[in-house]
């Protein structure tokens, strides 16, 4: 497979997960890869704004790592040439190893195109188990998912929590290996001068918006100067605290150049998740050094300890609330457990993760 005269050759494809993927992308050739990300030709990640996917790619990879796409619809028979000459060309390269995202049943054209059936392949699960209140996927997806994950003879996930909830699912056959989310250069801001919790990225059921909802009330009694904005897109709760002058909302999807002022305009992040695989928003918050108020629920433990953060029993509004006053409250707490959570964060650093994916790669897959 591998050849000591070049760099290890590692084709990513992805449908969503295309702003994890990417970033997985750049840290690999950070460390010697000569790297190809695959994906599919649509903005749905990126609020639908059209060619935020191609901009955010090119921004992510900079120079060296490839990025091609599969456009069109996964049903247009036309399209099938396009996916033959794509495979043929990947073939061609002959990459060392491929490592496809748990969305590419989306679109089988990203499998067959990184040159499956028939080769080895790693793959990202970052979801062993649908979360509470989102869409089940059709039967014949859960069904390609199912198959795709037995196959993998490496199997990725972001903690030990998701790890053990993917082996009760008896869809892994392969090696299962735990690494970090990545994060993007720690990056701390200074705290603002009036406490201030943030509820960012989709809005879902398994979130728990409604729990930090209900426990506002809480924390005004106590704290009535706190604010709270809610950054993301989804259906909302129906509660009253959502019309208090208080609460700021941008029921939206988020740029990804707004990201950062969301949260230097923060005190504390709040995941008032039910259910819980692991979190980009914990590892966001890490990064621009803020405390993280969470539920013990899935890979949230194993992101946040009592150095970084507060966790808290799920669907609680009391004990979340309790938490926030706490953290929010308290002087100087908040920006010591900041200042913890953007020193754990260098751990996670994106050339690390990256390294450990290599090693797995190796270990696992062979060659390289």
């Amino acid at each position: 497979m591998g050849s000591a005269e070049r760099p290890p050759r590692v084709l990513l494809a992805c449908d969503w997960f295309v702003k994890y993927t990417a970033r997985l992308g750049r840290g690999l050739a950070d460390v010697g890869c000569d790297v190809v990300l695959l994906s599919r030709d649509h903005d749905q990640e990126f609020g639908d704004e059209p060619g935020a996917m191609r901009a955010f790619a090119h921004e992510v990879l900079g120079e060296g790592p490839r990025h091609v796409m599969l456009g069109g619809r996964v049903r247009e028979p036309r399209r099938l040439a396009d996916t033959v000459r794509l495979r043929r060309s990947l073939r061609g390269w002959q990459p060392d190893f491929v490592h496809l995202q748990d969305s590419v049943p989306n679109d089988m054209r990203l499998a067959v195109a990184a040159g499956l059936p028939g080769r080895p392949y790693a793959l990202t699960v970052h979801d062993p188990v649908v979360h509470p209140g989102d869409r089940v996927a059709p039967a014949w997806i859960r069904a390609v998912r199912r198959r795709l994950r037995r196959r993998a003879g490496l199997i990725f996930v972001h903690s030990e929590a998701l790890a053990e909830e993917l082996r009760g699912t008896g869809d892994a056959r392969g090696t299962i290996e735990v690494v970090p989310h990545g994060l993007t250069g720690v990056a701390p801001r200074p705290l603002p001068p009036r406490p201030s919790l943030l509820f960012f990225g989709r809005i879902s059921h398994y979130k728990g918006l409604d729990t930090l909802l209900d426990a506002m009330p809480l924390v005004w009694e106590r704290l009535p100067e706190a604010t709270l904005t809610i950054a993301g897109e989804g259906p909302l709760p129906e509660r009253a605290a959502l019309a208090d002058p208080r609460v700021e909302l941008r029921h939206e999807h988020v740029p990804e150049e707004d990201v950062a002022d969301l949260f230097a305009n923060a005190t504390c992040a709040v995941l008032p998740y039910r259910q819980a695989s692991q979190s980009g928003v914990g590892s966001e918050a890490k990064r621009f050094g803020r405390a993280i108020v969470a539920t013990h629920v899935g890979g949230l433990p194993e992101l946040v300890d009592e150095g970084c953060g507060r966790l808290v029993a799920p669907e609680d509004p009391a004990a979340l609330a309790e938490a926030v006053l706490e953290v929010a409250g308290t002087p100087g707490l908040a920006a010591e457990l900041g200042r913890n959570a953007a020193a754990s964060g260098d751990e996670s650093s994106w050339p690390n993760v990256a390294a450990r994916t290599l090693d797995a790669y190796r270990r696992v897959l062979g060659g390289g």
